[in-house]
């Protein structure tokens, strides 16, 4: 069974990597798929222990095909694998990890139909992390940012920063997920501030041809840069 707190304990730092529409293929086409494939490979290969479908824009077909994939290769690699806000998704490819936001179904609902899931929870202020505290016992982990400026998102929450960041991990009970603009950069910057989870969308994934190199080097600096 999944449990974030026990996977830091044993990797000291852990690498989630989330998808993003404009990093994946954009259909499900035997070509397309194999790059569902190669990503998982790479990640695999650069020390990537959590893998999260999310595609906002795709057709539901789409994302079917390539998270059923993704799922498949995730269990060949042995990395953790979490679908985003989709309950349904989850549920029809037999997943029962999933990362919901704000403004998704609720994880005392997801938890009265689906008892089994696993459940992380995106958190943009302090107010929002008080809030999850109070429910932690239906959560596995919590994410907190935008740490720093992002593209990823169209209406992107404000940036949180490092300040709030560390008020965030001492006020959870839960494993802290720090997520937003974070690259090889500033990472000294997130580790530092007591994070041992990184999530990391664009700097692993907006070259393909690198996501193995790139996130070695993140994970490397961040086990150099603990305090």
């Amino acid at each position: 069974m999944f449990d974030l707190k026990k996977l830091i304990e044993k990797e000291k730092f852990v690498l989630y990597v989330v998808t993003d529409d404009k990093f994946l293929p954009q259909s499900a086409g035997r070509k397309d798929i194999s790059k569902i494939k190669e990503i998982v490979r790479r990640c695999k290969d650069g020390g990537v222990k959590i893998l999260q479908y999310r595609a906002k824009k795709l057709d539901m077909f789409i994302q079917l095909k390539q998270a059923e994939e993704m799922k498949y290769e995730c269990e060949k690699e042995g990395i953790f694998f979490f679908v985003n806000d989709r309950a349904d998704l989850a549920y029809i490819i037999g997943e029962n990890k999933i990362h919901i936001g704000q403004e998704d179904i609720p994880p005392e609902k997801l938890k009265e139909k689906f008892n089994d899931f696993i459940i992380g929870l995106s958190t943009h202020n302090i107010r929002q992390v008080k809030d999850a505290m109070k429910k932690k016992h239906l959560l596995n982990y919590i994410s907190f940012g935008p740490i720093f400026k992002t593209k990823t998102k169209e209406n992107p929450y404000p940036t949180t920063g490092i300040e709030n960041l560390k008020r965030a991990i001492k006020l959870s009970d839960l494993p802290v997920v720090a997520i937003g603009g974070i690259n090889y950069d500033n990472i000294d910057k997130v580790v530092k501030a007591s994070a041992r989870a990184v999530a990391v969308i664009s700097y692993i994934l907006e070259n393909p041809k690198e996501i193995e190199k790139r996130s070695q080097k993140l994970i490397k600096k961040a086990l150099e840069n603990m305090s």
